[in-house]
């Protein structure tokens, strides 16, 4: 039987897995979400408060919409840490990170989803570490965004980025098929603990 589920996993499409793995995020219920985002978000504090001591960093977010995992406990606590948070705003086919210095620097923008404010400064920083969402992950790294390739095209363009996929464990599978254009994750923050595939020497 477990030959087979496997089986039948392999024949899936890309976008058959995507929509699979986002309708099941979609029944997660709201507590839930809240614990499991507190969870994560408390697992890349203790993180990035050990990766702080050892040097200045950045870290660039994202603004959560719908059920993804919510790291607003997490920007909170950067802010106030006087951590350089960034998050991206759309612009065509493309997006680009802006910092901001208040969860208040924002607005409603494509796709509905919050981004920061015009007044916000494009941030150009070295040692960055990127918080990136997905509908679903595998743990070799690789991961499906919601089908528009803006941070597949954004990391094409910046390869000098720490990746980490956010991801609840329901969300992640141990291989999905992979294409030339995708991009590797080289950590994933899941709810038990943060997964490493690559160490932070990319910046050496």
């Amino acid at each position: 039987m477990e030959r087979l589920r496997i089986w039948v996993k392999n024949m899936e499409t890309k976008q058959q897995i995507r929509k699979r793995h986002l309708s099941q995020r979609n029944a997660v219920s709201e507590e839930r979400v809240l614990a499991s985002s507190r969870q994560i978000s408390q697992r890349l504090q203790e993180y990035f408060q050990k990766q702080r001591a050892a040097g200045n960093i950045c870290i660039y977010g994202y603004y959560p919409c719908g059920k993804e995992v919510s790291l607003l406990p997490l920007y909170d606590w950067l802010l106030d840490q006087k951590i350089p948070l960034a998050f991206p705003r759309v612009s065509g086919e493309h997006m680009e990170f802006y910092q901001v210095h208040s969860m208040q620097d924002f607005k409603e923008g494509a796709f509905h989803i919050m981004e920061p404010v015009e007044k916000c400064r494009l941030a150009e920083f070295e040692h960055v570490f990127c918080l990136v969402p997905g509908s679903v992950f595998d743990r070799g790294g690789n991961r499906y965004g919601y089908g528009k390739g803006y941070y597949d095209r954004y990391f094409s363009r910046h390869k000098n980025l720490y990746r980490i996929g956010i991801a609840y464990e329901i969300q992640v599978e141990m291989q999905i098929p992979s294409e030339c254009c995708d991009v590797n994750m080289h950590a994933l923050a899941m709810e038990n603990g943060i997964l490493f595939l690559e160490e932070e020497s990319i910046w050496n």
